[in-house]
């Protein structure tokens, strides 16, 4: 039960994920999102998933930030697509 606490606080790790592919669906590249969401969400998963096991492990208390910062920089690719695609698409 005890770790259900710290598992928590990664529920919202794909939500960077998620909200940049919302981004891109809106700007009509609806294929784009898709293979981004499917892609970058695998990765995402599997990011906080060792950050999770592996974290907790090594440094007490950091599983959860580690997982958070990983699943951050996952969508960078994807906010980065939809600044550029503002800018100039």
């Amino acid at each position: 039960m005890a770790a259900l606490g710290s598992l928590a606080v990664t529920v919202p790790c794909g939500l960077p994920l998620a909200l940049g592919c919302r981004r891109l669906w809106r700007l009509g590249y609806r294929r784009a999102a898709w293979a981004a969401s499917i892609g970058l969400g695998v990765l995402t998963v599997w990011a906080v998933l060792v950050a999770g096991l592996l974290g907790a492990v090594a440094i007490p208390g950091s599983a959860s930030g580690a997982g958070a910062v990983g699943a951050a920089l996952l969508s960078l690719p994807v906010w980065i697509d939809w600044r550029w695609l503002v800018r100039h698409g």
